[in-house]
Protein backbone atom coordinates (compact mmCIF):
# COMPACT_ATOMS: atom_id res chain seq x y z
CA UNK A 1 0.00 0.00 0.00
CA UNK A 2 1.49 3.47 -1.09
CA UNK A 3 1.78 5.94 1.71
CA UNK A 4 -0.84 8.08 -0.25
CA UNK A 5 -3.20 5.29 0.19
CA UNK A 6 -2.36 4.65 4.04
CA UNK A 7 -3.15 8.50 4.54
CA UNK A 8 -6.48 8.83 2.89
CA UNK A 9 -7.42 5.57 5.18
CA UNK A 10 -5.99 6.94 8.02
CA UNK A 11 -7.67 10.25 7.56
CA UNK A 12 -10.77 8.67 6.00
CA UNK A 13 -10.80 11.81 3.68
CA UNK A 14 -9.17 12.55 0.58
CA UNK A 15 -5.58 14.67 1.15
CA UNK A 16 -5.70 18.14 0.43
CA UNK A 17 -4.61 20.14 -2.61
CA UNK A 18 -0.68 20.66 -2.37
CA UNK A 19 -0.10 24.42 -2.09
CA UNK A 20 1.75 25.23 -5.22
CA UNK A 21 1.61 28.90 -5.20
CA UNK A 22 -0.16 31.60 -3.00
CA UNK A 23 -2.25 31.97 -6.98
CA UNK A 24 -3.99 29.01 -6.13
CA UNK A 25 -5.36 29.72 -2.79
CA UNK A 26 -7.03 32.89 -4.13
CA UNK A 27 -8.56 31.11 -7.22
CA UNK A 28 -12.24 32.21 -6.71
CA UNK A 29 -11.73 35.21 -7.06
CA UNK A 30 -9.64 35.03 -10.45
CA UNK A 31 -10.85 34.61 -13.81
CA UNK A 32 -10.40 30.98 -14.07
CA UNK A 33 -13.07 28.44 -13.49
CA UNK A 34 -14.58 31.28 -11.02
CA UNK A 35 -18.04 30.43 -9.85
CA UNK A 36 -21.57 32.02 -10.34
CA UNK A 37 -22.13 34.39 -7.60
CA UNK A 38 -24.72 36.59 -9.53
CA UNK A 39 -27.90 37.81 -7.23
CA UNK A 40 -30.84 35.29 -8.11
CA UNK A 41 -35.16 36.85 -7.59
CA UNK A 42 -36.65 35.60 -4.41
CA UNK A 43 -39.74 35.36 -7.03
CA UNK A 44 -37.88 32.09 -8.01
CA UNK A 45 -38.93 30.50 -4.27
CA UNK A 46 -41.89 32.31 -3.12
CA UNK A 47 -45.51 33.26 -4.73
CA UNK A 48 -45.66 36.63 -3.64
CA UNK A 49 -44.76 39.30 -0.70
CA UNK A 50 -47.55 40.95 1.50
CA UNK A 51 -46.48 44.26 3.48
CA UNK A 52 -48.40 44.08 6.77
CA UNK A 53 -49.23 47.52 7.95
CA UNK A 54 -49.40 47.55 11.85
CA UNK A 55 -49.16 50.84 14.19
CA UNK A 56 -45.54 49.96 14.89
CA UNK A 57 -44.39 49.50 11.05
CA UNK A 58 -44.61 47.93 8.41
CA UNK A 59 -43.52 44.35 8.08
CA UNK A 60 -41.94 42.25 4.71
CA UNK A 61 -43.89 38.98 4.76
CA UNK A 62 -43.04 36.28 1.85
CA UNK A 63 -45.94 33.61 1.05
CA UNK A 64 -46.11 30.31 -0.94
CA UNK A 65 -49.10 29.42 -2.58
CA UNK A 66 -51.67 29.07 -0.79
CA UNK A 67 -52.46 25.49 0.45
CA UNK A 68 -55.74 23.66 -0.60
CA UNK A 69 -57.83 23.88 2.86
CA UNK A 70 -57.70 26.09 4.59
CA UNK A 71 -56.61 23.98 8.08
CA UNK A 72 -53.54 22.64 6.62
CA UNK A 73 -50.76 24.25 8.79
CA UNK A 74 -48.75 27.53 8.26
CA UNK A 75 -45.39 27.31 8.67
CA UNK A 76 -44.13 30.61 10.24
CA UNK A 77 -40.09 30.83 9.45
CA UNK A 78 -38.37 33.54 11.40
CA UNK A 79 -34.59 34.01 10.88
CA UNK A 80 -31.68 34.33 12.87
CA UNK A 81 -30.07 37.73 13.26
CA UNK A 82 -28.71 40.17 10.24
CA UNK A 83 -30.71 37.30 7.91
CA UNK A 84 -33.80 37.93 6.40
CA UNK A 85 -37.27 35.96 5.19
CA UNK A 86 -35.24 35.13 2.23
CA UNK A 87 -32.88 32.92 3.95
CA UNK A 88 -35.75 30.19 3.74
CA UNK A 89 -36.08 30.39 0.36
CA UNK A 90 -35.13 26.61 -0.64
CA UNK A 91 -36.39 25.51 2.36
CA UNK A 92 -39.58 26.73 0.74
CA UNK A 93 -39.43 24.91 -2.01
CA UNK A 94 -38.67 21.60 -0.79
CA UNK A 95 -40.79 21.68 1.98
CA UNK A 96 -43.77 22.61 0.08
CA UNK A 97 -42.91 20.21 -2.01
CA UNK A 98 -43.06 17.67 0.58
CA UNK A 99 -46.08 18.37 2.21
CA UNK A 100 -49.12 20.23 2.28
CA UNK A 101 -48.67 23.69 3.66
CA UNK A 102 -48.24 27.20 3.32
CA UNK A 103 -44.70 28.81 4.58
CA UNK A 104 -44.94 32.17 6.19
CA UNK A 105 -41.58 33.66 5.92
CA UNK A 106 -41.54 37.33 7.82
CA UNK A 107 -38.80 39.56 7.64
CA UNK A 108 -38.33 40.41 11.44
CA UNK A 109 -37.95 44.31 12.71
CA UNK A 110 -35.28 46.04 11.80
CA UNK A 111 -34.44 43.55 8.87
CA UNK A 112 -34.95 43.01 5.08
CA UNK A 113 -37.60 45.32 4.02
CA UNK A 114 -39.41 45.51 7.39
CA UNK A 115 -39.16 49.18 8.33
CA UNK A 116 -40.51 49.53 11.90
CA UNK A 117 -40.96 52.70 13.70
CA UNK A 118 -38.22 51.72 16.18
CA UNK A 119 -35.90 49.46 14.13
CA UNK A 120 -33.44 49.39 16.97
CA UNK A 121 -35.77 48.06 19.31
CA UNK A 122 -34.95 44.02 19.08
CA UNK A 123 -35.92 43.39 22.18
CA UNK A 124 -37.25 39.87 22.92
CA UNK A 125 -40.84 40.95 23.53
CA UNK A 126 -41.03 43.56 21.39
CA UNK A 127 -40.16 40.89 18.54
CA UNK A 128 -42.48 38.60 20.25
CA UNK A 129 -45.35 40.92 19.86
CA UNK A 130 -44.36 41.70 16.32
CA UNK A 131 -44.70 38.23 15.09
CA UNK A 132 -48.08 38.31 17.01
CA UNK A 133 -49.47 41.28 16.03
CA UNK A 134 -48.39 40.29 11.99
CA UNK A 135 -50.15 36.82 12.33
CA UNK A 136 -53.57 38.33 13.90
CA UNK A 137 -53.44 40.90 10.65
CA UNK A 138 -52.47 37.87 8.32
CA UNK A 139 -54.87 35.64 9.43
CA UNK A 140 -58.06 36.95 11.36
CA UNK A 141 -59.15 33.08 12.35
CA UNK A 142 -56.05 31.67 13.06
CA UNK A 143 -55.00 28.35 11.04
CA UNK A 144 -52.64 25.44 12.18
CA UNK A 145 -49.44 27.00 12.83
CA UNK A 146 -46.04 25.66 13.38
CA UNK A 147 -43.63 27.77 14.30
CA UNK A 148 -39.38 27.35 12.99
CA UNK A 149 -36.67 29.77 14.10
CA UNK A 150 -33.27 29.99 13.46
CA UNK A 151 -30.56 31.43 16.27
CA UNK A 152 -32.30 34.64 16.87
CA UNK A 153 -35.67 33.27 15.14
CA UNK A 154 -35.44 30.13 17.24
CA UNK A 155 -35.99 31.97 20.62
CA UNK A 156 -38.59 34.35 19.17
CA UNK A 157 -40.57 31.23 18.30
CA UNK A 158 -40.11 29.19 21.37
CA UNK A 159 -41.39 32.66 23.12
CA UNK A 160 -44.13 33.00 20.63
CA UNK A 161 -45.54 29.70 21.27
CA UNK A 162 -46.48 30.91 25.34
CA UNK A 163 -48.41 33.80 23.46
CA UNK A 164 -52.10 33.72 24.83
CA UNK A 165 -53.15 34.74 21.31
CA UNK A 166 -51.22 32.44 19.86
CA UNK A 167 -50.93 28.94 21.92
CA UNK A 168 -54.07 27.35 20.94
CA UNK A 169 -53.11 27.64 16.96
CA UNK A 170 -49.86 26.60 18.09
CA UNK A 171 -49.55 22.75 16.84
CA UNK A 172 -45.50 22.98 16.77
CA UNK A 173 -42.57 24.67 17.35
CA UNK A 174 -38.88 23.55 15.74
CA UNK A 175 -36.00 25.63 16.29
CA UNK A 176 -32.65 25.19 14.53
CA UNK A 177 -29.06 25.80 16.40
CA UNK A 178 -29.85 27.74 19.20
CA UNK A 179 -29.26 26.64 22.74
CA UNK A 180 -29.54 28.93 25.42
CA UNK A 181 -26.28 27.29 27.11
CA UNK A 182 -23.95 27.71 24.40
CA UNK A 183 -25.90 30.65 22.65
CA UNK A 184 -25.03 32.76 26.31
CA UNK A 185 -21.22 31.38 26.19
CA UNK A 186 -20.96 32.88 22.58
CA UNK A 187 -21.88 36.38 22.92
CA UNK A 188 -18.60 37.32 25.04
CA UNK A 189 -16.54 36.75 21.23
CA UNK A 190 -19.73 37.85 19.34
CA UNK A 191 -18.40 41.72 19.25
CA UNK A 192 -14.97 40.52 18.20
CA UNK A 193 -16.71 38.45 15.20
CA UNK A 194 -18.48 41.14 13.88
CA UNK A 195 -14.85 43.34 13.83
CA UNK A 196 -14.12 40.68 11.87
CA UNK A 197 -16.63 40.91 8.87
CA UNK A 198 -16.39 43.42 6.05
CA UNK A 199 -17.97 46.33 6.52
CA UNK A 200 -18.81 47.20 2.47
CA UNK A 201 -18.76 45.45 -0.57
CA UNK A 202 -18.12 46.95 -4.06
CA UNK A 203 -21.07 44.94 -6.02
CA UNK A 204 -23.74 42.17 -4.95
CA UNK A 205 -21.15 39.18 -6.57
CA UNK A 206 -18.53 39.99 -3.99
CA UNK A 207 -20.88 40.01 -1.02
CA UNK A 208 -22.23 36.73 -2.41
CA UNK A 209 -18.90 35.35 -2.49
CA UNK A 210 -17.60 36.71 0.50
CA UNK A 211 -20.48 35.06 2.61
CA UNK A 212 -19.92 31.58 1.06
CA UNK A 213 -16.27 31.85 1.17
CA UNK A 214 -16.70 32.84 5.04
CA UNK A 215 -18.38 30.05 5.62
CA UNK A 216 -21.91 32.20 6.80
CA UNK A 217 -23.60 29.94 4.22
CA UNK A 218 -22.19 27.15 2.76
CA UNK A 219 -24.75 26.44 0.00
CA UNK A 220 -24.09 29.04 -3.14
CA UNK A 221 -27.80 28.67 -4.31
CA UNK A 222 -29.12 29.80 -0.94
CA UNK A 223 -26.41 32.90 -0.70
CA UNK A 224 -27.23 34.14 -4.15
CA UNK A 225 -30.81 34.48 -3.16
CA UNK A 226 -30.68 35.51 0.50
CA UNK A 227 -27.09 37.98 0.74
CA UNK A 228 -28.82 40.71 -1.29
CA UNK A 229 -31.83 41.16 1.65
CA UNK A 230 -28.79 41.46 4.12
CA UNK A 231 -27.04 44.54 2.40
CA UNK A 232 -28.20 47.99 1.27
CA UNK A 233 -27.23 50.25 -1.49
CA UNK A 234 -25.06 52.65 0.22
CA UNK A 235 -26.37 55.61 -2.72
CA UNK A 236 -29.93 55.26 -2.20
CA UNK A 237 -30.72 53.16 0.95
CA UNK A 238 -32.00 50.56 -1.18
CA UNK A 239 -32.10 46.76 -0.13
CA UNK A 240 -30.01 44.84 -3.08
CA UNK A 241 -32.86 42.54 -3.97
CA UNK A 242 -34.85 45.58 -5.43
CA UNK A 243 -31.86 45.57 -8.10
CA UNK A 244 -31.46 42.03 -9.23
CA UNK A 245 -33.66 42.35 -12.08
CA UNK A 246 -31.77 45.51 -13.61
CA UNK A 247 -28.14 44.25 -12.28
CA UNK A 248 -25.88 43.61 -14.54
CA UNK A 249 -22.51 41.54 -13.64
CA UNK A 250 -19.58 43.98 -12.69
CA UNK A 251 -16.62 42.93 -15.21
CA UNK A 252 -13.19 41.62 -13.55
CA UNK A 253 -10.83 44.70 -12.10
CA UNK A 254 -7.49 44.56 -13.82
CA UNK A 255 -4.99 42.44 -11.87
CA UNK A 256 -2.64 45.23 -9.09
CA UNK A 257 0.74 45.20 -9.47
CA UNK A 258 2.78 43.00 -6.91
CA UNK A 259 0.05 41.07 -5.23
CA UNK A 260 0.36 37.65 -6.93
CA UNK A 261 -3.19 37.63 -9.20
CA UNK A 262 -5.20 39.74 -6.22
CA UNK A 263 -7.83 42.43 -8.17
CA UNK A 264 -8.63 45.34 -7.23
CA UNK A 265 -12.62 44.44 -6.14
CA UNK A 266 -11.76 42.22 -3.41
CA UNK A 267 -13.37 42.97 0.14
CA UNK A 268 -12.47 45.25 2.82
CA UNK A 269 -11.85 44.11 6.03
CA UNK A 270 -13.57 45.91 9.11
CA UNK A 271 -11.42 47.86 11.52
CA UNK A 272 -8.09 48.11 8.71
CA UNK A 273 -6.88 51.76 8.36
CA UNK A 274 -3.63 51.51 6.36
CA UNK A 275 -3.83 50.46 2.81
CA UNK A 276 -3.79 46.63 3.48
CA UNK A 277 -6.86 44.23 4.50
CA UNK A 278 -7.21 40.80 4.94
CA UNK A 279 -9.99 38.34 4.10
CA UNK A 280 -9.90 34.60 5.34
CA UNK A 281 -9.02 32.32 2.44
CA UNK A 282 -10.11 28.76 0.99
CA UNK A 283 -8.17 27.22 3.25
CA UNK A 284 -8.80 28.82 6.42
CA UNK A 285 -5.73 31.30 6.45
CA UNK A 286 -5.91 34.81 6.25
CA UNK A 287 -4.76 36.17 2.56
CA UNK A 288 -3.42 39.66 2.34
CA UNK A 289 -5.45 42.04 -0.29
CA UNK A 290 -5.86 45.75 -0.79
CA UNK A 291 -8.44 48.07 -0.13
CA UNK A 292 -11.34 47.98 -2.90
CA UNK A 293 -11.22 50.35 -5.41
CA UNK A 294 -14.50 51.79 -5.83
CA UNK A 295 -17.17 49.51 -8.19
CA UNK A 296 -18.18 51.12 -11.26
CA UNK A 297 -20.79 53.38 -11.33
CA UNK A 298 -20.06 54.33 -7.61
CA UNK A 299 -21.78 51.54 -6.60
CA UNK A 300 -21.20 50.51 -2.83
CA UNK A 301 -22.39 48.38 -0.62
CA UNK A 302 -23.16 47.39 3.87
CA UNK A 303 -24.93 45.87 5.76
CA UNK A 304 -28.16 46.03 6.29
CA UNK A 305 -28.46 45.51 10.03
CA UNK A 306 -25.81 47.01 12.41
CA UNK A 307 -25.86 44.20 14.61
CA UNK A 308 -23.56 45.32 16.97
CA UNK A 309 -25.82 48.40 18.20
CA UNK A 310 -28.39 45.50 19.50
CA UNK A 311 -25.82 44.26 22.25
CA UNK A 312 -28.01 44.99 25.32
CA UNK A 313 -30.78 42.82 23.56
CA UNK A 314 -28.18 39.66 23.43
CA UNK A 315 -28.53 38.05 26.44
CA UNK A 316 -32.35 38.69 26.14
CA UNK A 317 -32.93 36.45 23.31
CA UNK A 318 -31.35 33.51 25.42
CA UNK A 319 -31.26 33.87 28.75
CA UNK A 320 -34.24 31.29 29.85
CA UNK A 321 -34.64 29.92 26.53
CA UNK A 322 -34.20 26.04 27.61
CA UNK A 323 -36.93 26.33 29.90
CA UNK A 324 -39.38 27.79 27.67
CA UNK A 325 -38.56 25.38 25.30
CA UNK A 326 -39.41 22.45 27.16
CA UNK A 327 -42.51 23.77 28.64
CA UNK A 328 -43.66 24.38 25.27
CA UNK A 329 -47.24 22.88 25.31
CA UNK A 330 -46.98 21.66 21.34
CA UNK A 331 -44.36 19.23 20.01
CA UNK A 332 -41.22 20.24 19.70
CA UNK A 333 -38.16 19.60 17.58
CA UNK A 334 -34.64 20.71 17.81
CA UNK A 335 -32.34 20.58 14.64
CA UNK A 336 -28.59 21.02 15.85
CA UNK A 337 -25.40 21.17 13.74
CA UNK A 338 -23.37 19.48 16.20
CA UNK A 339 -24.43 17.12 19.12
CA UNK A 340 -21.94 19.00 21.80
CA UNK A 341 -24.51 22.20 21.37
CA UNK A 342 -26.74 21.03 24.00
CA UNK A 343 -26.89 22.58 27.17
CA UNK A 344 -27.35 20.51 30.72
CA UNK A 345 -31.28 21.35 30.81
CA UNK A 346 -32.30 20.21 27.21
CA UNK A 347 -29.80 17.23 27.95
CA UNK A 348 -31.82 15.75 30.78
CA UNK A 349 -34.77 17.08 28.81
CA UNK A 350 -33.73 14.77 25.51
CA UNK A 351 -33.01 11.77 27.59
CA UNK A 352 -37.05 11.71 28.90
CA UNK A 353 -37.61 12.29 25.48
CA UNK A 354 -39.23 15.60 25.88
CA UNK A 355 -38.52 16.94 22.45
CA UNK A 356 -37.49 15.30 19.05
CA UNK A 357 -33.71 16.34 18.35
CA UNK A 358 -32.03 15.72 14.73
CA UNK A 359 -27.96 16.60 14.30
CA UNK A 360 -27.49 17.22 10.52
CA UNK A 361 -23.98 16.93 10.29
CA UNK A 362 -21.62 18.56 7.30
CA UNK A 363 -23.15 21.97 8.20
CA UNK A 364 -22.51 25.79 9.21
CA UNK A 365 -24.79 27.78 11.76
CA UNK A 366 -26.75 28.29 8.86
CA UNK A 367 -28.15 24.81 8.79
CA UNK A 368 -31.28 25.48 6.66
CA UNK A 369 -29.45 27.25 4.21
CA UNK A 370 -26.59 24.72 4.02
CA UNK A 371 -29.22 21.57 3.62
CA UNK A 372 -32.37 22.92 2.71
CA UNK A 373 -33.50 19.51 2.17
CA UNK A 374 -32.26 17.66 5.18
CA UNK A 375 -34.06 20.38 7.40
CA UNK A 376 -37.68 20.12 4.83
CA UNK A 377 -37.38 16.19 5.08
CA UNK A 378 -36.98 16.30 9.08
CA UNK A 379 -39.32 19.26 9.59
CA UNK A 380 -41.84 17.09 7.09
CA UNK A 381 -41.34 13.79 8.91
CA UNK A 382 -42.02 16.12 12.31
CA UNK A 383 -45.64 17.48 10.96
CA UNK A 384 -46.57 13.98 9.58
CA UNK A 385 -45.51 11.72 12.95
CA UNK A 386 -47.89 14.37 14.81
CA UNK A 387 -50.73 14.13 12.03
CA UNK A 388 -50.97 18.35 10.92
CA UNK A 389 -50.79 17.34 7.61
CA UNK A 390 -50.72 14.98 4.83
CA UNK A 391 -47.97 14.58 2.48
CA UNK A 392 -48.02 15.19 -0.86
CA UNK A 393 -47.55 12.85 -4.02
CA UNK A 394 -43.59 13.46 -3.81
CA UNK A 395 -43.77 13.09 -0.33
CA UNK A 396 -45.47 9.82 -0.42
CA UNK A 397 -42.68 8.52 -2.58
CA UNK A 398 -40.33 9.67 -0.59
CA UNK A 399 -41.83 7.77 2.49
CA UNK A 400 -40.89 9.93 5.16
CA UNK A 401 -40.46 8.55 8.52
CA UNK A 402 -39.54 10.23 11.80
CA UNK A 403 -35.99 10.77 12.17
CA UNK A 404 -34.45 9.13 15.14
CA UNK A 405 -34.12 11.24 17.82
CA UNK A 406 -29.90 11.18 17.92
Amino acid sequence: MSSLQKTIMKNKLPPKMPRTSGISKLAPFSGARRKDYSPVAWKNYFDKYVDVELEVGVFRVYLSPEPEHPDQPRIVTLHGGGYSGLSWALFTEEIVSLINCQVVSMDIRGHGETKALDPDDLSIDTLVNDVGAVLHKLFPELPPLVLLGHSMGGAVAVRAAHLPSLEPAVQGVAVIDVVEGTAMEALASMQSFLRSRPTHFNSIEHAIEWCVRSGQVRNVESARVSMPSQIVNCETGELATNEIEQYQSAPPSPLLPNTRGVRADVIAEEGDEGDGAAVQGAEGDAAHFVKPAPAPGGMRYRWRVELARSERHWSGWFLGLSAAFLSTRAPRLLLLASVEGLDRALTVGQMQGKFQMQVLTRCGHAVHEDSPAEVARVLAAFALRHRLTAPTPRGEQLQLVSAPGC
